[in-house]
């Protein structure tokens, strides 16, 4: 009896553990922990316990908007190979497997949905808001089948650049509830977000199209989305210099000083890698520098936060 309860419990775990999507949560909990370390940096301040509920509140948004993502994915994920994906085989996600009931379903969505609320509001009203509001975007509006952002050209890829801002916003409401991050980091976060995130549309092409969805990849094709990737990095250089001349946040300029090379670097590997109609990269060696960035910006803001 204990081997066979022992049993459930790893089978249990693991399949929420695909449903969480570890790496991939890293590139989103990424800038709301720079928003947080740039507003400790600058002087702001929560007590301990806010700030443990504002990261907790994150993660059940997290799980909320994963879980919802797999949802409306199974047409497409059922045929999916794994290829640029930083989880484990999109084919094995829960819903695609039938592991998933509709009773454990909708406890799942309503678990996770009222944790992120709940949890949000206690750590502070201005950051539930945004916080919130990133779950509505990244979540709702993206994935969920009434409005489907993801199924719509461009609007899928300015949906997920938009999120990391509202995120980046997110964390330096929790430290500095009454301002505001400066501009230009945000601006140079959406674009290097939306950069970023082509490869991925570009890459799920053949399975987006077999299941009929409408995404970028699939409106204007692999190739040219990639090739789009080239004037989004030529956009991006003005912008970094900008944020090195304006006076703000050596947080900021650290991150953009270490992306701008990172951005270009991508850029040119995902063309050299491309092998229609694939990219032939892990994107796993994408997930882990951005996860080693988030621990020190972490580490960091915690630092700032327990000295004062």
């Amino acid at each position: 009896m204990q081997a066979e309860a022992a049993s459930r419990l790893r089978q249990a775990m693991d399949k929420y553990a695909r449903l969480f999507r570890v790496r991939t949560m890293f590139i989103y909990l990424f800038p709301m922990t720079l928003g947080f370390a740039a507003a400790a940096e600058g002087g702001g301040d929560a007590p301990g316990y806010r700030v443990a509920l504002a990261f907790l509140a994150f993660l059940c948004g997290s799980f909320f908007s994963s879980t919802l993502n797999f949802y409306a994915d199974v047409e497409s994920d059922r045929l999916h190979n794994d290829m640029y994906k930083g989880d484990l085989h999109m084919s094995d996600q829960p819903f695609v497997t039938g592991e998933m009931g509709k009773l454990e379903t909708a406890a799942v969505f309503l678990l996770t949905a009222a944790g992120c609320v709940v949890l949000s509001l206690l750590a502070g009203r201005e950051f539930a808001w945004f916080m919130i509001g990133s779950v509505a975007i990244l979540g709702v509006l993206y994935s969920h089948p009434w409005f489907r952002f993801k199924n719509k050209p461009v609007l899928d890829i300015v949906t997920n650049a938009t999120g990391a801002c509202v995120l980046l916003t997110a964390g330096w409401k929790l430290l500095q509830p009454d301002t505001w991050p400066p501009i230009w980091p945000l601006v140079y976060g959406f674009l290097f977000a939306s950069t970023l995130y082509m490869p991925s549309v570009a890459n799920d092409v053949p399975f987006d199209a077999a299941a009929g969805f409408r995404t970028s990849g699939v409106v204007f094709g692999a190739e040219r989305l990639l090739k789009a990737m080239i004037p989004m990095c030529a956009l991006l250089i003005p912008v970094a210099v900008v944020n090195f001349i304006v006076p703000q946040s050596w947080t900021f300029k650290l991150f953009i000083a270490l992306a701008l090379p990172g951005a270009l670097v991508f850029t040119a590997g995902m063309h050299l890698l491309y092998k229609p109609p694939f990219i032939r990269f892990n994107a796993s060696l994408l997930v882990y520098p951005i996860a080693l960035l988030w621990l020190f910006y972490f580490v960091y803001g915690l630092h700032m936060v327990v000295r004062t």
